[in-house]
Parts: structure tokens; C-alpha cells; sequence
């Protein structure tokens, strides 16, 4: 079987990925070998390899995953929540050999609105000059769905509250310039899943289906009583959606 690499979002590291990978690994889950690498700059220890804002583009987190891959036989299942779906069309595009089969998690294919963009270089501006604490507080609410338990609400703060300063502004740089990448969507040649909260709020089951529409083959499942955050609201849900679809492509 082809390994499969889970990328995180923002602001978050590999450890979004934990019940996942747990199930996928597992004899029921289907015995996967599963990576769910921290991004450049991301995660509970401090990274050589982090980006400075000038030199983070969506690309050059595309190139790391690429590397990752290369050293893992070459070739993937890839699947990319939010940031992380920006990173696998992006990587799809670059390196599309690496991809097996794409998984895209409460994601969207195009750039940035100007309204989106104008709201990101405000936040770089806010948290160079005070940290990320009331970033992560502000962006809270809106990742999570109305029934989301404490638990999860918890997990997603802490996981957000351990990143880097310099990494949440390296990452809202490479994303507030990020191309569209609406083009490429119909010209996905290997089997996809798309994967969306039915809470969403901030990309919608709306976005999902409008980017199945442009994915002839995609399948798309949606997550009921979550929001943003399905991976880590309803993991019993999503881990039975990756299995079948790993099934499916006999990843």
C-alpha cells in the first residue's frame, strides 16, 4: 500500500491529525502507514526549517511536502485540511506524480477575496505587535460548529495556542498571496475525496459541492454536527469516510 500523508491547517500541526491516524493505522482502519508531518515552522518545538514572511509561499510548504514524500517511496495518498487543501492543490500542480489519490478536508480552491486578504495583513500586523493570544481567541468561534463538545474545543485552542508567532505570520503571508487554483480542479486525474462539516462556516458545504462539481470523479461526504474543525469535532465520522475511500482506491 502507498503510505498516506495527512497536512494540518492553520493555525495547527500534525497533532490535528491524532485520530486519524490512530484508526488508519490500526488493523480496522486498514493498517496504513500514515505521516501527518508538521508544516515548516509548525508544531511544539521550535523548527530550522521554518520559513521567514518573505520567503513563505504556498509553493515552498508544497516543496517540503514533496521532499517528505520523495523520502517515503516517492508517491502518496495526500489529504489537506484548509491551508493543508491549498498545499495539495498546490503540490498537485508542482509534483502531481506524488499524488496517489487527494483528500480534500474543509478546503477551497480559490484565492483569497480582497476583503479575506485585507483581514489577513491585519492580523500579521496585530500579532507581530501582541502575540497570538487574542488571535487565537477571535478565530475560535468560528472553526467550531454550534454543537462541538468542550473537549473539542479545548483540543483545538491548545493546539492553536503552541504555534510560533513567527509561523502564523510566515503562513497568513503565503496564504493571503496564494494563486486560484480553479483551474486545475477538472484536470485532477486521480481518484479525490472531498470532505466538508455540514457546520462549516467559513468554507461551507456550498464550497464543497461547487468543487465537486468541478472534479467530474469526486466524492464528497459531509460530516454531520461539525464545523470547520471535522477532523478533530466528529473523528468517528471522518475515520469511517478515509477508510472507505482508501478501500475504494486500494490505498
Amino acid at each position: 500500500m502507498v503510505p498516506v500523508v495527512l497536512l494540518h491547517g492553520f493555525p495547527f500541526d500534525g497533532s490535528m491529525w491524532r485520530d486519524q491516524a490512530a484508526f488508519l493505522r490500526s488493523p480496522e482502519g486498514g493498517g496504513h502507514a500514515v505521516f501527518t508531518p508538521d508544516l515548516p515552522g509548525f508544531g511544539p518545538e521550535p523548527q530550522e526549517t521554518a520559513f521567514s514572511p518573505e520567503d513563505a509561499t504556498i509553493e515552498a510548504f508544497a516543496g517540503s511536502v514533496h521532499r517528505l514524500i520523495a523520502s517515503i517511496g516517492g508517491r502518496a495518498v495526500v489529504g489537506g485540511f484548509s491551508m493543508g487543501g491549498y498545499i495539495l492543490l498546490a503540490l498537485l500542480r508542482q509534483f502531481p506524480g506524488d499524488v496517489a489519490a487527494a483528500i480534500f478536508l474543509d478546503t477551497r480552491p480559490d484565492a483569497d477575496s480582497a476583503e479575506a486578504r485585507a483581514n489577513r495583513l491585519a492580523s500579521i500586523e496585530d500579532v507581530s505587535k501582541n502575540g497570538s493570544a487574542a488571535f487565537v481567541e477571535s478565530m475560535l468561534p468560528r472553526l467550531l460548529g454550534p454543537s462541538a463538545q468542550p473537549a473539542a474545543k479545548d483540543r483545538t485552542r491548545k493546539i492553536m495556542q503552541r504555534q510560533s508567532v513567527p509561523a502564523i505570520i510566515a503562513a497568513q503571508r503565503a496564504m493571503s498571496i496564494r494563486r486560484d487554483q480553479g483551474d486545475l480542479l477538472s484536470q485532477i486525474p486521480v481518484p479525490v475525496q472531498i470532505i466538508v462539516g455540514a457546520q462549516d462556516a467559513i468554507t461551507p458545504p456550498s464550497v464543497a459541492l461547487a468543487m465537486q462539481s468541478r472534479i467530474p470523479h469526486a466524492m464528497l461526504v459531509q460530516i454531520a454536527g461539525a464545523g470547520h474543525m471535522s477532523p478533530i469535532e466528529q473523528p468517528a465520522a471522518v475515520n469511517t469516510a478515509l477508510r472507505s475511500f482508501l478501500a475504494l482506491v486500494k490505498a
